[in-house]
């Protein structure tokens, strides 16, 4: 009689699992949640999530990250036209979709435990915003300096 190398039941090692494994679960979550709760703000109606006379122009979810232990789902996104001074208001009118948020990644994920949906601002949208206003200010300003050191080599060669 053969002797089982395996160790266990059914024999042999098992098969070689090529599936996303190599990918880590929460990041696969941040993954799904991400295109969950998008999904969500792009079948809601404009009227619906745009309550209160805020504009939100258009809502892109950046990104979500899930703490490990899938307690807390932090959901970054971006508004174009942004205002600081409208912050508030539009934390507001987000927090009012949480739990319709929440019910629709209940509804998609199959996880034990739905996270908490909790909205924040991209900083990194906002930080390349400002970088690029002082990139437009430096080019501006590179474009009159050069203008007037033109206008200088023009005035010195007439002479």
């Amino acid at each position: 009689m053969a002797k089982n190398k395996g160790g266990g039941r059914g024999g042999g090692r098992r098969p070689k699992q090529t599936t996303s494994r190599h990918y880590p679960r929460t990041a696969r979550l941040n993954a799904l949640l991400t295109e969950i709760v998008g999904d969500y703000f792009e079948v809601v109606e404009y009227d619906e999530v745009g309550d209160d006379g805020v504009d939100l122009g258009f809502l892109t979810v950046t990104g979500v990250v899930v703490d490990s232990d899938l307690n807390v789902a932090e959901v970054f996104f971006s508004i174009f036209d942004d205002q600081e001074d409208n912050d508030a208001a539009v934390l507001a009118v987000l927090a009012d979709h949480r739990k319709p948020v929440q019910r629709a990644i209940a509804q998609q994920a199959k996880l034990r435990k739905t996270p908490e949906v909790v909205f924040t601002f991209d900083p990194a949208v906002r930080a390349g915003a400002k970088i690029d206003s002082i990139l437009a200010t430096l080019d501006d300003s590179d474009a009159d300096s050069d203008a007037d050191s033109d206008s200088d080599a023009d005035s010195e060669s007439i002479d």
